[in-house]
Formats: structure tokens, sequence, C-alpha cells
């Protein structure tokens, strides 16, 4: 078996990776980078979402959350993770919630303490507003929040310069969208740090509370695969809130670990306009309704022509016709901060992952009302009607059809959810009977194994969890290099 050494292994390159690899390797060690993913270049971003789903998507972008309602987690599985497939939208985490992770999981941490985090990550990935006139798709949105006297902020992007080209979900083509290969790990690796792709790590060998490295197993171009050890002086599992819980199972670290998923449930909704609104040929809608956070956010949804037909594929047979005329229509979600638990679970073999959370009761309370406001607001800004992405329910084309879901609950049987956010696998904090790690991401137990990703936020943050996650990730980072571990 080959063997490598790094005094640093860092295992996955996502935002949480990408930032620890990032912030080690500028302070002077030797660390190693292990993607399961591919790498990409730029020239291969932009492609259709036939060909940048099994290229670029774990399990091409259809991966199920079971339970009583299933929900489609779709992550990123190449060099950079995530933030090469996402919208690039980006929050701060709302002040409110660092302070109920302190008083409930007594993690160490302060919003002024995290703010020159925030400031570091966002100069870094140049966030910043638009810039430009909005889409025909953000003007309606902002129509509707008006008429119905709710405030609509835009949301600022890690798309500095954006050109509204509408590959966001297959990697920004026009290289503006800045993931973490576009600065945060060249940046890595001219510090000395080295990335090497299609590498799954498959256990954390460990004893005496001291992790020894990892073995990997690394598929060659040809697609045969072979075993690899890399030993090191310190772990950092990285790999995201559905394979770092597995991959510490699968290898024998459970106090805390893979108990606790929560997510974001999204419900989307296809509205159709009397105008043209081409949202298939601009970037997504850029406002998000705040009004009701945290439990509910509405906002505007990636889309083009195959998107929509998966939306409309609920109710097919009355919706096909709306094909159409795609120019006219623009997708849209509401999201809940979710409060149900769930489970992640490695396979006995520990190659795959599973998952599940059960839709709590007051989930699906705030999906329904959020779906009636949501259709308010968009009837309001103009459309003339609303597929909701939910089997049997006939399109909606009156507010009085759309109000109806505040105080009616929606069938959980019939409801077609998804997600983009999941996170709290691992909760970080100093109560050792909740959390899996200490407040700098040291899993308890273990001198030199760490976890430094969306899995150790406590809990949902409501917000896109990008921008907490880099934070946290440099502040841990700067810890570990400073002695405070």
């Amino acid at each position: 078996m080959e063997r490598d050494h790094a005094q640093v292994l860092v295992v996955g390159s996502g935002a949480g990776g990408a930032t620890t690899a990032h912030e080690l390797a500028r302070a002077g060690l030797d660390v190693l980078v292990i993607e399961e993913g591919s790498s990409h270049d730029l020239a291969s971003y932009g492609a259709s979402s036939a060909e940048a789903m099994p290229r670029m998507y774990r399990r091409s972008g259809m991966t199920p959350i079971v339970g009583r309602v299933p929900i489609g987690f779709v992550e990123g599985c190449c060099v950079g993770g995530s933030t090469e497939i996402n919208s690039g939208f980006w929050h701060r985490p709302p002040p409110e919630i660092l302070l109920r992770w302190h008083a409930q999981f007594d993690l160490a941490v302060t919003p002024e303490e995290l703010a020159p985090h925030l400031d570091w990550a966002e100069e870094m990935l140049g966030v910043q507003p638009y810039g430009h006139e909005w889409p025909k798709s953000t003007r309606v949105f902002a129509r509707g929040a008006e008429a119905m006297g709710w405030a609509a902020q835009e949301v600022p992007r890690t798309a500095k310069g954006c050109e509204s080209a509408n590959t966001c979900a297959s990697g920004c083509a026009k290289g503006n969208k800045q993931g973490m290969t576009r600065k945060v790990l060249p940046e890595a690796i001219a510090a000395g740090a080295r990335v090497v792709s299609s590498c799954r790590a498959s256990l954390v060998l460990h004893r005496r509370g001291r992790a020894d490295g990892v073995l990997v197993e690394r598929t060659r171009e040809d697609g045969s695969r072979e075993l690899l050890r890399v030993d090191a002086e310190h772990v950092f599992v990285c790999a995201g809130p559905m394979e770092t819980p597995s991959l510490l199972r699968h290898s024998g670290i459970k106090h805390h670990i893979g108990d606790t998923l929560r997510v974001h449930p999204m419900l989307k909704v296809v509205a159709r306009f009397p105008e043209r609104v081409e949202a298939d040929r601009s970037v997504l809608p850029l406002l998000q309704v705040k009004e009701f956070w945290p439990e509910i956010s509405l906002g505007g949804a990636f889309f083009n022509a195959g998107h929509a037909a998966m939306s409309l594929s609920d109710n097919w047979v009355e919706n096909r016709h709306e094909l159409d005329e795609v120019d006219h229509l623009a997708a849209y979600y509401v999201a809940v901060r979710g409060t149900g638990r769930g489970s992640v679970r490695p396979s006995i073999f520990g190659s795959t992952t599973t998952s599940r959370y059960d839709l709590s009761q007051e989930d699906l309370r705030h999906l329904s009302a959020g779906l009636a406001r949501l259709c308010t607001l968009l009837l309001a800004g103009g459309a003339v009607e609303v597929h909701p992405t939910v089997h049997g329910l006939p399109s909606i084309r009156s507010r009085t059809e759309a109000i109806r879901w505040l105080d009616e609950l929606l069938s959980p049987g019939a409801l077609s959810l998804s997600t983009v956010h999941a996170f709290s696998t691992c909760p970080f904090g100093e109560r050792a009977d909740r959390c899996a790690a200490s407040s700098f991401g040291k899993l308890r137990g273990f001198d030199n194994l760490y976890i430094n990703d969306a899995s150790m936020l406590p809990d949902s943050p409501g917000v896109n969890p990008q921008g907490t996650v880099m934070a946290f990730a440099r502040r841990n980072a700067i810890a570990f290099r400073e002695g405070v571990r």
C-alpha cells in the first residue's frame, strides 16, 4: 500500500476545508487536502445540467434524505465542494443565532469575535450586491413584496462582476462567482498546500485518543482504484454535513456524531406571468423576504427548462403545456428554518451514506403558511398562476386560493421538498452532554482530530450557512495555529 505523510491532513475542499487549508498553509504548516470529487477547470463550467450534475454533484444531484416526507438533498462533490455550484448568496450569521448557540450549547463565541473573520471572507470572495439593473424575475418579486407591504432585501453574493449567465448551478463559466477554486484554494496552494482530487477518505485511523492518519481510496484516471494510507500529525475532517459524520462513525467515533441532523426544508413553485420574464436567461431572483424570519424565508430559485419540468412534474398532466411558454415562467421558494430531527449513518461498508430527517409539525405549519405568503406575493406581483410542487394541489390563481394555507396544513405525503442546506451533525460547544467537539472543533476524547465544516454548526442558522462556516473555520484554524486547541 502506498503511503503519504502530512503535518496536517484536511479531508474535503469545500468552504470549511479550503479555509482551513488556506490559514494553515500560510502559517507555514505542511498541509495536504484530499477531495473525493474531481478537479475541473473553468472551461468545463457552465455545462448543461445533464452534463454538470454527474460531474460535479454527489450522486448526480439526487441524494435522498428519507423520512415521513422525503427530501432531496443537493451538494457538490468536486474540488471546491458546493461553493462551485451554489447560488453565491451570502449571509452573516444573525447575532440572535450566535447568542442562542452560546446559551444552549455553551459555544465560546460572540458576534464581535466572529466579525473580523466574516470581513476577511467577504473581501476574499468579493461579496457585494448585483450592481446592475435587476432582471425581470427579481423585479416582479419586488413588486409583489411592495404590494404586500413586506420588507424585501437584495442578498449580496460571492459574484463580483456577475454577467447574469445563469450557470451558477453548473459552475460559473465566466469565473465571476468566487467558489473555493477561484482564490482560497489557489492561495493555499501558493503557500505550499497540496490538493489531491479523486480521493475518498474511507477510514480515520486512530488509537488511544490520537488520529494516526486516514485510509484513502483513490480513483486513477483509467477508473481503477487503489488504497492509500496518509499519515498525519493532525487531521481536520471537513467533508460536509453528511460525509463528515459518516466517515467518523464508520471509523468507530460516535459520541454525539450523526444524531442531530438539521436542514432547511424548501418547497418550490413555478409562477407564470403575462409578460416575458426570461428567467432561464438571467441570474436567479436576487431578493429575499425576511419579514417572517427566522421561521420562514421567501426567495428566488435557479431556473431553466429542465428544472421547470421537474417542478411541474408533480401535476404533469395538468401542467405540461406550461413549458410551451417557458419565457413567461420563473421559480421561487419558501424555506423554513427546520425544527425536526434527523440522523446520518454510513453503510455497513462505509462506501455510501444514508440520512434521515423527520419533518416536524412546526415545519409543516411553516411550509404551509410560507406557501400562502409566497403565492400571495407572486400574484400581487403580477403572476397569473402559481404551480406549487405539491402532488394533487391545483395551480393557485387567486389570493383567496393562496391565503387558505395560512390556516390549513398541506398534506405531508403530497409534498416534494428539497434542501441545499444541512448542518448540525457534529455540534460544537462546551456542553459535553450535547456536543461532539469543543468550541474550536476538536473532537472530544482526541488530541489531534478536528472538524471544521457545516457539520459543527450546533443548530439551524436560518440563513445560507457558507459565511458562517468560513468564519468559524478561519477562527478555529487560527486558534489551532496559535495553540488554542
